[in-house]
């Protein structure tokens, strides 16, 4: 199955909004596995991790000031890593 960069964008947002529900207690933790499950069959862990790592880094070089005002914290790459637009088309 071939996504349009909007369309791997778009799942982007919708994994990241899953990952930041279930940090804030969103989910029962079988609704948090089965979410989870879905986010494993899309992206790596070892990506997940980066995108994690990169993210808490964004967070705390915004909270000590060395972003500059208007500056977009890093957004993971897209979907299963570098350049991919298949998902799910092992």
């Amino acid at each position: 199955m071939q996504l349009s960069p909007e369309q791997v964008q778009s799942v982007n947002v919708l994994l990241s909004g899953c990952q930041v529900a279930q940090r804030r207690g969103a989910y029962s933790l079988q609704e948090a596995h089965t979410l989870q499950g879905a986010i494993d069959a899309l992206v790596p862990r070892e990506v997940q991790e980066q995108q994690m790592q990169e993210a808490m880094e964004a967070a705390q070089a915004e909270e000590s000031g060395e972003m500059s005002e208007g500056e977009d914290a890093p957004v993971g790459d897209e979907v299963a890593g570098e350049g991919s637009d298949d998902v799910g088309s092992d």
